[in-house]
């Protein structure tokens, strides 16, 4: 079978294409809740913020990004199941909840199978933020 040629597009058409994809790109991360450089977020507890690594948790990779500014990375693997998410986060008494863009509140219920990433709820242990998967029992410890 013989190969079509390949068709530029016009490069004024892919700019202005790529500029609208752009703009509402950059609407939709401001009206989701400040996802966009922490804008949005308000300023953590500054001896939370830091970079963590899960533990305990077998077959599971995990890391997540608490930044002073209140803002956060997460990412999850676990099997073919990738998660990310990034958003707000904020101390609540003996808690930390990971609240992902266009959301109010964090899920107390995600797992490493959930298809999305709806948030975490995690307790603060010394340096430690441990999260028990789903009220499960079986818990994993977010470490420095």
């Amino acid at each position: 079978m013989p190969m079509r040629p390949w068709k530029a597009t016009p490069v004024p058409k892919t700019i202005a294409t790529l500029a609208a994809m752009s703009a509402l790109a950059l609407a939709a991360c401001t009206t989701s809740g400040g996802a966009l450089a922490g804008g949005g977020c308000k300023p953590g507890d500054a001896k939370l913020a830091g970079h963590y690594y899960l533990n305990g948790v077998m077959e599971v990779g995990s890391e997540l990004l608490l930044r002073p500014d209140g803002s956060f990375e997460f990412m999850l693997a676990y099997g073919a199941n990738d998660q990310y998410g990034k958003g707000c986060w904020v101390k609540r008494g003996g808690t930390v909840e990971v609240i992902p863009a266009g959301r109010s509140s964090a899920s107390r219920r995600h797992t490493p199978e959930d298809r999305g990433f709806g948030g975490l709820v995690l307790t603060v242990s010394g340096r430690a933020l441990v999260w028990d998967i789903a009220g499960s029992g079986y818990k994993g410890r977010y470490e420095r």
